[in-house]
């Protein structure tokens, strides 16, 4: 049995908990990954320096930035990792948790100022804060949002592959 705390809110409204997603750069398949021979090509020369190398992998540092989709990482990397198509988006997306300064009644709105697909809204609620909500369709998964959250109340969600279009 699973020890993860699920709010009563995630409960009701049957929203999943969000579980920690490991971000490969934009592109990496499961099976491209197994061409990677780890030469940290892809992390040397990623403009916004989010990509990392752990165990010969890259993997993006999110907490450290954004990914603005620029393709470098794709174009230096000798190997087979990428696939053929431009990725505009990841398989996952920002979830906004019950950590958040405004869901506890504190006036933030950093992740949407942060958000370049504006895909965090704000709710109004009447004796409160604005509340964040994040319209999956329209976030990218860039990261944005992660970074520039005070109390780190940004997590990555997996979607489904077909609706990510990987």
């Amino acid at each position: 049995m699973s020890s993860e705390r699920v709010s009563r809110r995630q409960l009701l409204l049957g929203r999943p908990v969000a579980r920690e997603v490991v971000a490969r750069p934009p592109g990496v398949s499961t099976s491209g990954l197994e061409n990677c021979t780890g030469c940290g090509l892809c992390a040397e020369r990623c403009p916004t320096g989010i990509i990392r190398m752990t165990d010969g992998l890259p993997f993006i540092d999110f907490a450290s930035g954004e990914c603005t989709f620029c393709g470098e990482c794709k174009a230096t990397c000798p190997e087979p990792v990428f696939g053929p198509v431009e990725i505009r988006h990841f398989p996952h997306s920002a979830v906004v948790t019950d950590r958040c300064l405004a869901r506890n009644d504190v006036a933030c709105q950093s992740c949407g100022e942060s958000c370049p697909e504006l895909a965090i809204r704000f709710r109004p609620r009447i004796g409160g804060p604005f509340t964040p909500e994040v319209c999956e369709d329209a976030c990218s998964g860039c990261g944005a949002c992660l970074s520039v959250c005070p109390v780190g109340a940004i997590a990555l969600q997996s979607r489904a592959l077909e609706a990510a279009n990987v």
